[in-house]
């Protein structure tokens, strides 16, 4: 074989290596995103059925006779939408304190040297690395020292000391990165003190940094199960996911699947709708300081 009909083969080859590559990536993704999504379209479809179509063998993929009597009950077996407010008001000030204290101190750790800098960061960082679980009887115990068990103030506090030191590093990474030094520097010369020239010039630049701590912070205290349950005992303070997990064990998970899966639903609409409209600015944020200017 000469060299002018050895290369069209090698050609063809590569184009079929390449294509078959491909196949393999696109069905590997495929099963993946069955996979992920299947319990989901499960969940959706069953708040929509009868206990019996649910329970029935071989499974219905497609609801007989789709009924909202579901949601209708689930607000009759559980304060649903009390527990839903629950959640909403201790995930919005978890998110609006940590994201303020994150602001500050990022800013302060990115644009000052000082004695003792690189020390917080460090202590910073090692927070990152201790598993959660083992700040359980920790944490439960500054609480009740605090008289704040079984209040929403002791929760919050709780979940902006578990929120701060990520979006700290995240914060101060942003603003080394997307907020020039030459910003302040010109705000300055204009008769700015460094906190005007933060709250005039670094802050409006920053949102979209800020907006990503802001609905990650949201977002882990509305997903939140392990300390809400523990620092949280009375029945009508309770969040949506520790309402849904309790509604689980006495009964919803067999008796009243139905209602237990609409319940579910609306537990992740809030979510939902919050990073549909807010996704751009997350991925915006996330990324932008992960990469150098």
């Amino acid at each position: 074989m000469t060299s002018a009909t050895a290369f069209p083969v090698a050609k063809s080859r590569t184009r079929a290596g390449d294509a078959l590559t491909k196949a393999v990536i696109y069905i590997a993704l495929a099963m993946m995103l069955v996979y992920l999504l299947l319990p989901v379209y499960w969940m959706i479809k069953s708040s929509f059925q009868s206990n019996f179509e649910i329970q029935r063998i071989p499974p219905l993929w497609l609801p007989a006779d789709p009924t909202l009597k579901p949601y209708e009950n689930a607000g009759l077996l559980i304060p649903m939408w009390r527990y839903i407010y629950n959640s909403l008001f201790v995930s919005a000030m978890t998110a609006f304190i940590a994201s303020g204290i994150s602001c500050t101190a990022a800013y302060v750790l990115a644009r000052f040297r000082f004695p003792g800098a690189t020390l917080i960061l460090a202590l910073i960082l090692i927070t990152q690395l201790v598993p959660p679980i083992t700040r359980v009887f920790p944490v439960y115990f500054l609480i009740q020292s605090f008289g704040m068990l079984n209040t929403y103030s002791g929760l919050i506090f709780a979940y902006v000391g578990f929120s701060v030191p990520f979006a700290v590093l995240l914060l101060r990474g942003y603003f080394q990165t997307s907020c020039p030094p030459e910003l302040e520097e010109a705000a300055l010369m204009d008769g700015c003190t460094y906190f005007s020239a933060f709250w005039r010039v670094i802050l409006p630049v920053s949102l979209p940094g800020i907006a990503a701590v802001t609905i990650f912070t949201f977002l882990n205290a509305w997903n939140d199960f392990l300390w809400a349950s523990l620092l949280l005992s009375s029945g009508e303070m309770k969040t949506i996911q520790v309402g849904i997990g309790e509604f689980s064990t006495e009964g919803g998970s067999t008796e009243y699947q139905n209602a237990f899966m609409a319940a579910c639903v609306v537990s992740t609409l809030p979510a939902l709708i919050l990073f549909f409209f807010v996704q751009r600015w997350l991925v915006g944020g996330l990324t932008a300081g992960a990469v150098k200017a």
